[in-house]
């Protein structure tokens, strides 16, 4: 339990350092931008965030991959555990009666999470011989 418990704070710490890192807007949020200036409407918007959403969730796959390839075992396992908690926390978004706002929190969310994975690949790339 002990373990679980600082892997997920070592994971909840990245996302800030991520965003800090970050000072240009990514490509899936340009794209979200310019799809919403395209179509303002609140479905405009539904399906806009809706393809954000998607990418973002792919972006998130692609960086878990990369990660998992990258750490060692014990790290694996830990990552794993994380990333399942993580999933759980995510679900916990699926009952608000807001769409627009549901939407959005779901894409903040797995946004954040793309982007720990990616700060973390990006921290065992830089150690690496």
């Amino acid at each position: 339990m002990r373990r679980l418990f600082s892997a997920l704070v070592f994971l909840c710490a990245f996302p800030l350092m991520a965003l800090a890192q970050e000072p240009t807007q990514h490509p899936i949020d340009k794209a979200l931008d310019a799809c919403i200036d395209k179509n303002g409407s609140t479905a405009g918007m539904v399906e806009c965030t809706d393809q954000a959403y998607a990418a973002w969730d792919k972006e998130l796959n692609r960086n878990y991959v990369e990660v998992m390839r990258t750490v060692k075992p014990k790290q694996k396992e830990a990552l794993r555990l994380s990333q399942l908690e993580w999933i759980k926390h995510r679900d916990t978004f699926q009952g608000t009666m807001y769409i627009p706002m549901r939407i959005g929190a779901r894409l903040d969310v797995i946004k954040q999470r793309a982007q720990a994975l990616k700060s973390h690949l990006d921290v065992y790339q830089d150690a690496a011989p």
